[in-house]
């Protein structure tokens, strides 16, 4: 099932499926590694404003709640991770 990034809990993987981004703030994405196919762990939920760390590619990523909800993705099992 598809569902947005925001519904990924820290220390869960998931795999994007697309971004819903304008073209410019998808391209700064994929550039940062958010890309189809792609997969990320979420590592830190920060404070009430929504910020959240990924780690994507092995560099951790901090996003904006705004840029969160923008890309959609399917959760992973532990048995469906690969070492990111």
């Amino acid at each position: 099932m598809v569902i947005p990034l925001t519904q990924i809990d820290v220390g869960e993987h998931a795999r994007i499926v697309w971004i819903a981004s304008e073209d410019s703030m998808a391209t700064r994405l994929n550039d940062l590694g958010f890309i189809p196919e792609g997969e990320i762990e979420c590592v830190l939920q920060g404070n009430s404003k929504g910020m959240r760390a990924y780690l994507v590619r092995n560099a951790v990523i901090g996003l904006r709640l705004e840029n969160i909800q923008e890309i959609f993705v399917k959760k992973l099992d532990c048995g469906e991770c690969s070492p990111i």
